[in-house]
């Protein structure tokens, strides 16, 4: 799962035949299209922070798991991707990298922490979705120390599958391994998701709990469409692999690098679902737009008034000038 960076590990180990030799001007298309993907992921998620930071509306405990996939997803753009267009304009032979091998592994290492933790997040957003929509009443007592633990037992499991890695010299059976946590991780999002949809089909809500329980069900349903998102970016490396890991298939290095954007796609989708369906999101945009409207406005008014003052100003000079007019004809008429 996380070696989705792999086919950068030797050049052009899965090309059999000179025709198959990746072009220069391919290179620097699929770099353009990393590029390109790494400014929408670092300015989706940055801004999904910052209002977050900023709002004070937005410091709620059900969202903290959100801002957590957020940073993750935000260090995918800012670290990994760049990293990931370096090696692979080597690879296309575009440019020549003297780091190589270092940068690969260093790379791989990082990159395994950010996906487990992104992954994981999305993964325990739907198990907290699950346990507000069947028990409601133990959910409002959730303390915020719960959703902190959860986050920090998140970041220190992957940090100590990034280690076993970097220490394992059987790197094919570590590689399994990861497959089959992301398997798992999709199958639970899945299942609960499922279950979540058939809970708020069968729920009856009560007339004084109709507010509550819209924002309710808004909520989840935003969620798992996030994590639709989620499985579907992630099928396609998942699917092509084992063959190319395991089987040692020959897969084109293209099709592999267009998977590997369809995988890092889903870190710059999640902002967009954040802005455009959470209630509290959404509203600290509008804040935002209202609060530049507004000193746009301000501005406008000052030029205005400006604008109205000039006539003011230059009302004597225009009078000088007419009296100065006046005398001169005077004086020649008496001449």
């Amino acid at each position: 799962m996380e070696n989705v960076s792999a086919a950068t590990s030797s050049k052009n180990t899965s090309l059999s035949t000179a025709e198959d030799l990746p072009s220069i001007a391919e290179g620097i298309a699929l770099c353009s299209a990393f590029a390109l993907e790494a400014i929408f992921i670092v300015a989706g998620n940055l801004l999904t922070i910052v209002l977050f930071v900023v709002n004070k509306n937005l410091h709620k405990k059900n969202l903290f798991l959100i801002i957590n996939m957020a940073f993750a997803d935000l260090m995918l753009g800012a670290v990994i991707l760049p990293l990931h267009i370096y090696l692979m304009g080597d690879t296309y032979n575009v440019w020549t990298s003297s780091l190589y091998t270092f940068l690969r592994i260093s790379m791989l290492v990082v990159q395994i922490i950010f996906l487990q933790v992104s992954l994981v997040s999305a993964a325990l957003i739907s198990v907290e979705r699950i346990y507000a929509v069947y028990w409601p009443l133990k959910y409002r007592t959730l303390s915020t120390r719960a959703y902190r633990v959860a986050i920090f037992t998140a970041w220190v499991l992957s940090v100590v599958v990034s280690t076993v890695y970097l220490v394992l010299p059987y790197k094919g059976v570590f590689y399994f391994v990861l497959l089959l946590i992301a398997l798992l991780l999709l199958f639970i999002l899945c299942g609960l998701n499922i279950g979540i949809l058939r809970k708020l089909r069968r729920r009856r809500i009560a007339s004084q709990q109709q507010n509550r329980a819209s924002q309710n069900q808004r909520l989840t349903k935003t969620l798992l469409f996030v994590s639709t998102v989620a499985v579907l970016s992630w099928l396609p490396i998942i699917i092509i692999f084992p063959f190319m890991e395991i089987y040692e298939a020959s897969i084109p290095l293209n099709i592999y690098q267009i998977c590997i954007i369809l995988c890092f796609s889903n870190s710059f989708f999640n902002p967009g679902i954040y802005a455009l369906r959470i209630l509290e999101f959404r509203q600290a945009l509008s804040l935002c737009g209202f609060r530049r409207q507004a000193v746009i406005d301000m501005e406008g008014n000052q030029r205005r008034d400006n604008r109205a003052m000039t006539p003011l100003t230059t009302l004597p000079v225009d009078l000088s000038h007419e009296q100065l007019a006046c005398k001169q004809q005077a004086m020649d008429t008496k001449l």
